[in-house]
């Protein structure tokens, strides 16, 4: 696979979990997780056969799909608890700055570590690792709970990924995102019942 495109892959995985942290609107998420899969499709491909990425590929979109449906479902009481704070943006934005920062100070370790694995697959890995951590760590809504683990889930999918190609493994992921993704549908649902009643 050619370099701009794993290069570009990090950037873009950077770039969505990014965006997953800072902006609040449910439409911007579905559509930053949907990218963010795509990223991750190319970082997985880089080391396993396609047919593996394809399958975290796939999982992760329909994770996406049934989060998405979860939320067009509730939008009205999702949109209402959203809120412009601009300085918490920004809080949050210099944060994950902090991280990437940090992430790619120890890119050298964890090549040592990680032997024999590009430094693209690592970098997209930790990163996503990090915001995704960062997510759950600055917000107690569940659907950003939700989007902070599948994010987590994708980071540890590509670092695995890179050491192992095991079949059985990937099926337990794409099982895992899905799974989390219908926890999220079912927190949305149960918080929206008790909201009408």
């Amino acid at each position: 696979m050619p370099q701009i495109y794993t290069t570009l892959s990090v950037g873009l995985v950077f770039l969505t979990a990014l965006s997953l942290l800072l902006f609040e609107n449910w439409r911007w998420n579905a559509g930053a997780l949907a990218l963010q899969y795509l990223g991750v499709f190319v970082l997985i491909a880089m080391s396993n056969p396609v047919e593996i990425a394809v399958v975290k590929l796939v999982a992760g979109w329909m994770s996406t799909a049934i989060l998405g449906m979860a939320m067009v479902d509730n939008s009205g009481e999702i949109e209402q608890k959203e809120t412009l704070n601009l300085p918490g943006q920004l809080f949050r934005g210099l944060v994950a700055i902090l991280v990437g920062l940090i992430v790619f100070s120890f890119l050298p370790q964890a090549l040592t570590l990680f032997a024999g694995v590009a430094s693209q697959q690592v970098l997209g890995g930790a990163f996503l690792l990090g915001l995704g951590l960062l997510h759950i760590s600055l917000s107690t809504a569940p659907v950003r709970v939700i989007i902070g683990l599948l994010t987590i889930t994708a980071g540890f999918g590509i670092l695995y990924a890179s050491v192992e190609d095991s079949i059985f493994i990937t099926t337990l992921l794409a099982i895992v995102n899905l799974g989390i993704a219908f926890v999220g549908a079912y927190f949305l649902s149960v918080s929206s019942m008790e909201v009408v009643e």
